[in-house]
């Protein structure tokens, strides 16, 4: 999916490009924002979306949570990732740590 990129800082990325007369013709970079768009599903609480606010995992939730157990972390995540359009995405938990976890979508 094409968009408008962040920057890790969740600023958008801008490069301003000007016309023979100066004037601005583009600034907002676009490009390929699926990984984006997994890693603010999974930050977002419910509700952080306003046309969505059923939409969001809240990861920080999670990792607060003392008895989360892994397989209930997986599920949950991989539910929350394929409610927006991530069909085949797979969670793998590496550790009993629940942070060190890779998305592949």
């Amino acid at each position: 999916m094409k968009g408008i990129l962040l920057d890790s800082s969740h600023d958008l990325v801008v490069s301003v490009k000007r016309d023979e007369g100066g004037k601005i013709v583009s600034g907002l970079v676009l490009d390929d924002i699926t990984y984006q768009r997994c890693e603010l599903i999974i930050m977002a609480q419910k509700g952080e979306f306003k046309e969505y606010p059923t939409l969001g995992f809240g990861i920080e939730s999670y990792l607060k949570l003392p008895a989360t157990r892994k397989q209930e972390f997986i599920n949950a995540l991989q539910t929350e990732l394929k409610s927006d359009g991530f069909s085949s995405a797979k969670v793998i938990v590496n550790s009993n740590d629940l942070s060190d976890f890779e998305v592949e979508v």
